[in-house]
């Protein structure tokens, strides 16, 4: 596959440095063209999916919520069988004690669970069959039940950029030399004006949500990941983030078709290189 750079006859970038003034002169051209990344709302990266069940596995007495989330996230295919039989319990009907008694059966024990269960299954369009992705959504629902990411989980969620924030630890990085994790684009949810998160993955081509805005002041920005979690703090005055459990990271503004120009590159990159 021949990069863009080629395309063009210019000469390629060979590191970061050397991408940001090739990156402006084509931005232009970028923003008219598609992007090659397509959203993905329940995608969780491996990184990302080991780190919460290593989470929840330190849990000494975990709740059924986090019993089965930790079970989903470490065998999903065995919870979309769990989700269909439940999804058959509630279609045969019958007595509420009865529908109750089939889903402790099925693995579902507590009321508020059931309830969140019910909600979730009763949603689905007859037709819709449970997949993975269905698991990944149910997880959220289940976990974050005051519904700060339901605005997300529409069929058709409308959303613009409205920035983008490269972070890194200790001081801002400068020209787009932050670590790969720490590089968002914030979208922007009409018409509540909701504010999340999103990352890139090359190596799958899509972008994907890692945090949602739930509350805001006069200093700050509070985001909680899809589980439920405290994702971070954002400072409105210095746009420093304080994540639990790591250091202080310290981020900037840039131009989200920028960085989106710069992810473009990165996955022409990586599926060159698999060509070679």
């Amino acid at each position: 596959m021949m990069l863009i750079c080629q395309k063009l006859g210019t000469v390629c970038p060979m590191d970061k440095r050397s991408l940001i003034p090739w990156l402006l002169l084509l931005v232009s051209c970028f923003s008219f063209a598609d992007d090659l990344y397509r959203s993905e709302i329940t995608y969780l990266s491996p990184v990302d999916r080991q780190a919460q069940v290593d989470r929840l596995l330190a849990i000494e007495i975990p709740s059924e919520q986090q019993y089965l989330t930790q079970i989903a996230l470490q065998k999903p295919e065995i919870f979309v069988r769990q989700l269909s039989r439940s999804r058959e319990v509630l279609n045969a009907g019958g007595e509420p004690g009865q529908i109750a008694s089939r889903l402790r059966t099925a693995g579902f024990t507590s009321p508020d669970v059931q309830a969140s269960l019910q909600a979730f299954l009763l949603n689905l369009h007859p037709e819709d069959v449970v997949t993975p992705s269905r698991v990944m959504e149910f997880l959220i629902r289940l976990n974050t039940p005051a519904g700060s990411w339901d605005y997300l989980l529409f069929e058709n969620p409308d959303l613009d950029d409205f920035s983008a924030l490269e972070c890194a630890p200790g001081k801002a990085p400068a020209e787009l030399l932050g670590p790969f994790d720490y590089q968002f684009v914030i979208q922007v949810a009409h018409p509540n004006m909701e504010l999340s998160l999103w990352r890139f993955d090359p190596a799958e081509a899509l972008t994907y949500p890692v945090a949602t805005l739930v509350e805001t002041t006069v200093d700050d920005y509070r985001f909680i990941d899809r589980f439920g979690n405290a994702f971070g703090t954002l400072s409105r005055d210095d746009l420093s983030m304080q994540v639990p459990g790591n250091d202080p990271l310290q981020c900037q503004k840039i131009d989200p078709v920028i960085m989106r120009a710069y992810q473009d590159h990165r996955r022409e990159i990586m599926l060159s290189e698999k060509q070679l």
